[in-house]
């Protein structure tokens, strides 16, 4: 039961961090790539707390499809940055 509530707790964190990442590449502001704003970084604790609490598999594939589309983005706006230089 331990280990389930801090997954729980742990997927609670990375949502929020998702969200904010969401924010800032909705406002292009997703600037120079560091390790918290890198969404491999967040989709190995995804995966990493999906094993510990397989009950948590739904939440953590919406996760997991969330930073894909973050991940995406930036390669957008990275791509746009190129062109513009």
């Amino acid at each position: 039961m331990h280990s389930h509530d801090e997954a729980v707790r742990e997927l609670a964190h990375i949502c929020t961090m998702v969200l904010r990442l969401e924010q800032l590449v909705h406002s292009e502001h997703i600037g120079r790539g560091t390790v918290v704003t890198s969404p491999d970084y967040w989709r190995a604790r995804v995966k990493a707390t999906a094993k510990l609490a397989p009950q948590l598999q739904q939440q953590a594939g919406t996760l997991l499809a969330r930073l894909d589309a973050i991940d995406s983005a930036i390669q957008r706006l990275r791509g746009r940055a190129r062109v513009a230089d």
